[in-house]
């Protein structure tokens, strides 16, 4: 799996105690939109998070697209895109945070469910959505523009433009 890129915050001393976390997202599209979960703030992101011990990630990404979307993975249709690392001070603690997201592209089956979001996700206004890619950078661009520049929505920010680069060049 290729490493897309590396948005390195520096903003930690090398000697910190570190926390590894594994993502796996999702890159599903369904009638020329990308599926996509949605917070209060209009932020949107590729349904996914984090890798419980003993799963793999396309045990994740199942869990999570299904809890995120209330969608079913057709598991056929799973393939790697690549990774992003992420490096940064931990906003919480005195860490370092050191994540890998783990991009798939993978199909949906008809079946539906409930989404199954944490109360922090329901506390958040977390939805199931579905934009272009151009709309999903332009909502994702106008969030950065109006509460600035986190880590988290840098990411997914550089990640759409990542995969509309890679469609245009009609690899995918």
């Amino acid at each position: 799996m290729e490493r897309l890129l590396l948005p390195d915050g520096g903003d930690y001393a090398d000697d910190m105690p570190e926390i590894v976390r594994i993502a796996v997202r999702g890159i599903i599209f369904t009638d020329g939109k990308l599926l996509l979960v949605e917070d209060g703030k209009n932020e949107v992101k590729l349904p996914g998070g984090g890798r419980e011990e003993g799963e793999t990630d396309i045990d994740t990404l199942v869990r999570e697209v299904r809890e995120e979307t209330g969608r079913a993975v057709a598991a056929e249709t799973v393939r790697p895109f690549g990774y992003i690392e992420e490096k940064r001070k931990s906003l919480n603690e005195d860490m370092i945070w050191h994540q890998f997201s783990r991009l798939y592209f993978c199909g949906v089956t008809g079946e539906r469910t409930d989404t199954e979001y944490s109360e922090n996700e329901k506390r958040r206004g977390m939805r199931t959505a579905a934009y272009t890619i151009d709309e999903a950078i332009a909502k994702n661009r106008a969030m950065l523009d109006r509460i600035g520049a986190l880590a988290w929505n840098q990411r997914v920010y550089r990640t759409l433009l990542l995969i509309k680069e890679y469609l245009e060049k009609g690899i995918g």
